[in-house]
């Protein structure tokens, strides 16, 4: 299924319930920072002017209490957020969770974003599923991979997660709560900008609220 970006913004709902998860509703996870050296880039959303992007077109992307929110009204579509610098190897880190009436909702990291058409993301979705992807002229494709791929690792539903995703020469690695899901090939980009993504599927009102996002040397 192709889903395009769009920018977004609308009416927040469930940011009560997401305050819940992320506080401890689910099991706790380490802070992102603890024993970590070579940190290029870390954000935990607590101060509104910090430079992520403010939207109104179809949805949202905005702060909220602490956290970046993404919220999809339409079907079908990606929507991220970068931080607007240029890395080569990165690792990424950062905590996300969903709310919102749809059943089905994507979240993850971008990296080495060349543009709005070309870049690598990878991902889990709230069914407890997870993929690495290259987009490619505005359209995705699976790397390594033939379709979505299952495992324990990823909390299923209202539940927060840490992904870990590594950008390095030509492997692309994902990481979720501590355990290695994925890693994979591909050299079509080298250098580019990181950030977070959300997607929704069929049904609309896909919420996505990201956390203690740092970016560090591998």
């Amino acid at each position: 299924m192709e889903r395009t970006n769009k920018r977004l913004a609308a009416v927040m709902l469930g940011g009560w319930l997401l305050i819940l998860i992320l506080a401890g509703c689910g099991p706790v996870l380490p802070g992102v920072s603890e024993n970590m050296t070579g940190i290029l880039f870390e954000e935990n959303f607590s101060d509104s002017r910090s430079g992520w992007e403010i939207s109104s077109q179809g949805g949202v992307k905005d702060y909220y209490n602490g956290t970046y929110h993404i919220k999809i009204d339409d079907p079908n579509i990606f929507s991220w957020s970068v931080v607007q610098q240029a890395y080569g190897d990165v690792r990424v880190e950062v905590d996300v969770a969903f709310t919102g009436a749809a059943e089905l909702a994507e979240m993850g990291i971008v990296c080495r974003m060349e543009n709005n058409q070309d870049f690598y993301f990878l991902t889990v979705r709230s069914d407890g599923a997870y993929a690495i992807f290259k987009m490619y002229q505005g359209n995705e494709f699976f790397i390594g991979m033939e379709g979505y791929q299952y495992d324990p690792a990823v909390r299923a539903g209202l539940n927060t997660n840490h992904l870990s995703a590594e950008c390095v020469g030509e492997r692309l690695s994902l990481s979720v709560n501590g355990v290695l899901l994925a890693s994979v090939e591909d050299s079509s980009y080298q250098v580019g900008d990181v950030g977070l993504i959300a997607g929704a599927f069929d049904q609309t009102d896909v919420n996505v609220f990201f956390d203690n996002f740092i970016v560090s040397q591998p």
